[in-house]
This record gives structure tokens, sequence and C-alpha cells, in this order.
């Protein structure tokens, strides 16, 4: 099967055939070992994530690359907004509670 492309259905059924067919003992090792070895899954020893694969094609491709590192920019900036956004409500809610106290202090020296 030298260049061509193999679907996903084809590669299952070529698996099963070296391996011995669906119901062999061994099967679960086997995707293990594949996992881990396999040339099309990754770094030789480990097993490769969903997250792996979506970075290794993002890397490989400069157009989602850029889109990428854009997306990444403005999630840092808007984690930066959020926690501004934070610390200025918490400003908000003493000087709130200043001007309750300053009020109550007024009204108080008033009567």
């Amino acid at each position: 099967m030298g260049t061509e492309k193999m679907t996903m259905e084809e590669r299952i059924q070529a698996f099963y055939r070296q391996s011995g067919g669906p119901n062999n003992s061994r099967i679960p090792q086997l995707m293990e070992k594949h996992l881990l070895y396999g040339k099309d899954h990754g770094m030789d020893g480990h097993r490769e994530t969903f997250e792996d694969a979506v970075m290794d094609t993002v890397i490989q491709d400069p157009s989602l690359l850029l889109l990428f590192e854009r997306f990444q920019r403005w999630r840092m900036s808007r984690k930066q907004d959020l926690k501004n956004n934070a610390e200025l409500e918490k400003e908000i809610r003493q000087l709130q509670q200043e001007i309750s106290d300053l009020k109550k202090r007024f009204s108080n020296e008033s009567v």
C-alpha cells in the first residue's frame, strides 16, 4: 500500500488482518503498543493525546499557527481584563463601605 492514503475503515480492517481479527484477546496490548510506538502517533514511547494531535496540526500550518497565536493573545488579554475587573469591583465595594461608614458618622454627629 505504498504512497496511497487509506481510509480509517481500511486501516482498521488491515489492523484486524494483521492481529488475528477483532476477537483476539491481545488487541488491547497491540493497540497500546501501536499508540505508543506507531510512526503516525507522535513521539516514540509517548501516547499522543488529542491536544498533541491538534497542536502538531496547528504548528505545521502557518495560517493556523497565526490564528492560534492571535487567539492566545486575545485569551490572555481577556484573562487580564477579568482580573482587572475583579480588582475594580473589590475597590468599589471598599469605597461603598467607606461612604456608608461616613454617612453613619455624619448622621451621628448631626444628631
